[in-house]
């Protein structure tokens, strides 16, 4: 990960645990190992993508060994966003081995997104809601 220093904290330094930022040959080796990964796409002038980032920020830490989080800034790696057809941010895509097993579009509360985690660590495959 070339950009391993840099993270996505959302709108406040407060919360301890952060998102790291990942490029195109990070992006590749952190999805495609085993478990499940959610990935945030996002945007640096997306004000929604801020709030989601704070959620999914504080729900790092409690997810901790079940499932990875990780962000691509579309703006900075627009080849991803492509390949998964990111055409509004926030989008969230939930990845198991690999596989997407979930995604939703748009800032979502923290219940919502605990939800979808549950269910793709519990190993539903088609998740759209919690």
């Amino acid at each position: 990960m070339s950009r391993a220093a840099e993270t996505f904290t959302g709108m406040t330094d407060s919360i301890p645990h952060t998102i790291p930022l990942l490029d195109l040959a990070g992006f590749e080796t952190t999805t495609t190992a085993p478990g499940v990964t959610l990935v945030d796409f996002t945007a640096k002038w997306c004000s929604p993508c801020r709030v989601l980032g704070t959620v999914l920020s504080a729900l790092s830490g409690e997810y901790t060994g079940r499932a990875r989080f990780v962000a691509v800034d579309v703006d900075a790696e627009p080849m991803l966003a492509e390949r998964y057809s990111v055409r509004a941010m926030p989008t969230v895509v939930l990845l198991r081995d690999g596989r997407e097993v979930g995604r939703v579009v748009g800032s979502r509360p923290r219940a919502f997104v605990a939800g979808m985690l549950d269910r793709a660590i519990a190993g539903d495959v088609a998740i759209a809601s919690p």
